[in-house]
């Protein structure tokens, strides 16, 4: 096992610890010259990226929006019409099984599947983006993960693709317009906790009935194990951090373009 010294040492090798040592090092050497109005804004820096990247601040954000819809056990969780998995969990690969490649995002359709296994659903509905690979082919994300799931015979029960979409939006729409042609009165939405509080107001925006189904949670408000501290900044408090200010860019988005109606994107704490 490395020792605090050398985990450490291999912490400020890494990009985020080395731009970060490069700065205590330039507002160390600024102050030593006296030269104090040239050192605030490299000191600044640097105590922005030891608080996002050290400390559990970045996690305590993002935990905000994981602890707007409070998990349960999935035996637990009501049945409803349709398993609805939103895209993001995985995007082309050339070389991986089936042209499919995980994402950090890829327990969404890992617990559709279980949600399925458990009979909360009578179909499983995928959405996802569609891309366009450098020489003009197009994938679809949903389209690729159905072809899998039937390889396997997984799950015993219709699988539906939303075929290429834009953003959650967009998936919300194809729902509501599948749910009127079915009859189905309500699904179970599952897609990351983070994520949640905004596809839940797009989707009943869009008239349709969920049961949140929240998972691959990256935060303490799933995750077991000690509160995480580093001396030396790592890229995971960033990751977290870019993640919340991109869901609260994205609320106000679609909140202007009247995609969704509530005002707040996290729990009122």
């Amino acid at each position: 096992m490395m020792t605090s010294l050398q985990r450490m040492v291999f912490n400020l090798l890494e990009p985020v610890g080395l731009v970060w040592g490069v700065l205590v090092l330039l507002t160390l050497w600024l102050i030593s010259r006296k030269r104090w109005r040239q050192a605030i804004v490299p000191g600044l820096l640097a105590v922005f990226m030891f608080i996002v990247g050290s400390t559990g601040f970045s996690g305590w954000l993002l935990g905000r929006l994981e602890s707007v819809h409070p998990a349960k056990p999935l035996v637990d969780v009501p049945p409803a019409d349709a398993v609805v998995v939103l895209g993001g969990g995985f995007e082309p690969s050339r070389f991986d099984i089936f042209g499919l490649g995980f994402t950090a995002d890829g327990e969404r359709l890992f617990t559709g599947l279980e949600l399925m296994r458990l009979r909360k659903g009578r179909a499983l509905v995928l959405g996802g983006a569609e891309t366009i690979l450098p020489d003009g082919q197009k994938r679809v994300e949903a389209d690729m993960a159905r072809d899998w799931l039937r390889v396997y015979e997984l799950p015993k029960a219709p699988v539906i693709s939303l075929g290429g979409c834009d953003n959650t939006h967009d998936e919300a729409r194809k729902v509501a317009k599948l749910c009127a042609e079915q009859g189905w009165e309500r699904v179970l939405l599952v897609t990351s906790a983070y994520h949640m509080p905004r596809a839940v107001a797009c989707f009943k925006t869009a008239g349709v009935r969920v049961i949140p189904a929240p998972c691959d949670f990256k935060t303490s408000i799933s995750l077991e194990g000690p509160p995480s501290f580093n001396l030396v900044p790592r890229y995971q408090g960033f990751y977290k951090m870019s993640l919340y200010v991109r869901e609260n860019l994205a609320w106000a988005l679609y909140r202007w373009r009247g995609w969704i109606k509530e005002t707040r994107a996290h729990s009122p704490e």
